[in-house]
């Protein structure tokens, strides 16, 4: 299980489509205020990071810094956790995603020492970054975190890119692409699609997005000469190849509870960082332990068996997607057991595709001349009948 750590909800930038509302917040937070609430729960947060690594007995278990912005906490702060003699004498894989803008060298040179992986946000050319991501004063953030990212790299930190697309920028994903391959910076991507909170930001068609997502993936599949990772595209090579498990990516994830858990500032738990705050989404509080309060983790339990029998029923691709990241169905419905309809057809015509391409692709291709409905049904039949057995 992941452990996402909330560092605070509050962030120096303004970006429009801000799903926390951090766009309409013109002013700066209280950096005073904002370290004072984490430094009061540290104690708490320590004790998170170690009843996990128990609760995972005692295997690699990853904490990913995540806010708002986690670098508005100082970076001492940040450190005297992971540096805690408790914590230190466990297998801990540290990341933070952040939005790059409050980089520096003495941050970098914490991040080095403890081997923290980075993950920035960055919305493709500095045209479409700096539409959306800016500071509180409007000014655009593009040059400065590309700079930042550098900065980074040259001291050793391994950094990664993710992209929201919209549809300022779905059209040019093949310019972003070769951008960031001629920099060898790895990305992931996620959609934003309108819901009735960012509406007049969010216009993205899905037909525009399949279609500009299945031509990406043609485009990095026949680059020969880069070598770059797109996190999407290999986790769906990896779902396809072993479809029993799934697609092993957070929003496909057949009960994401098994896999994550998020601790905010007060020591409250939720399934992740997207529910914190909401607190009729909060299973307990660490300081009750956390594994009596994941025995209370029990929101989407019941999703999958649902969506089975209604909404997706006989859908070829259930068995990779199970309907989708319960958060978009969430605010896209206002009710968490209904499924990501944004992208529903869209990840029909990607799965297919790479399927496709794939099985054109692969010199001792697993799936043989079936068509992908086929391959489906016979490997997921095929695993039940072990399972029964």
């Amino acid at each position: 299980m992941t452990g996402l750590i909330c560092c605070t909800l509050e962030c120096n930038l303004a970006c429009t489509y801000c799903y926390e509302g951090n766009g309409l917040k013109k002013e700066m937070p209280s950096i005073a205020s904002v370290n004072k609430q984490f430094a009061d729960a540290m104690e708490e947060m320590i004790l998170f990071i170690d009843e996990l690594y128990e609760y995972n007995d005692g295997l690699l278990t990853e904490i990913i810094w995540h806010g708002g912005e986690p670098l508005l906490i100082n970076i001492d702060l940040l450190e005297k956790i992971m540096k805690d003699q408790r914590i230190k004498k466990h297998k801990i894989k540290w990341a933070i995603q952040t939005n790059g803008t409050l980089l520096n060298e003495k941050v970098c040179k914490v991040f080095k020492e403890y081997k923290v992986s980075v993950g920035i946000s960055i919305d493709g050319l500095k045209a479409h970054h700096d539409k959306f991501r800016v500071m509180k004063n409007g000014r655009g953030t593009y040059d400065l975190i590309l700079s930042n990212i550098e900065k980074a790299r040259k001291m050793g930190i391994t950094c990664g890119a993710l992209v929201t697309i919209t549809d300022n920028n779905v059209m040019d994903l093949s310019d972003i692409y070769h951008s960031f391959a001629e920099k060898g910076l790895n990305f992931s991507f996620n959609a934003l699609f309108p819901t009735a909170k960012n509406a007049e930001e969010a216009s993205l068609d899905v037909k525009d997005y399949s279609k500009a997502i299945c031509n990406l993936f043609d485009l990095w599949v026949d680059d020969v000469r880069n070598n770059i990772k797109i996190s999407p595209f290999e986790q769906i090579i990896e779902g396809l190849l072993k479809p029993w498990r799934g697609i092993p990516a957070c929003h496909w994830a057949k009960n994401c509870s098994n896999s994550f858990v998020a601790i905010d500032h007060t020591g409250s738990l939720y399934p992740c960082e997207h529910w914190v705050g909401s607190r009729e989404y909060c299973f307990g509080n660490i300081r009750e332990g956390l594994r009596n309060a994941l025995k209370n983790n029990t929101y989407f339990a019941k999703r999958t068996d649902y969506l089975k029998d209604n909404e997706c029923m006989a859908c070829s691709i259930f068995p990779l997607c199970y309907g989708g990241c319960p958060w978009n169905g969430m605010i896209l419905t206002g009710n968490h057991m209904k499924k990501d309809s944004s992208i529903c057809e869209g990840r029909k015509e990607i799965i297919t595709h790479i399927y496709q391409r794939m099985q054109q692709n692969l010199k001792d291709s697993p799936f043989g001349s079936l068509s992908f409905e086929e391959y489906i049904n016979e490997k997921m039949a095929a695993f039940n009948t072990i399972e029964e057995g």
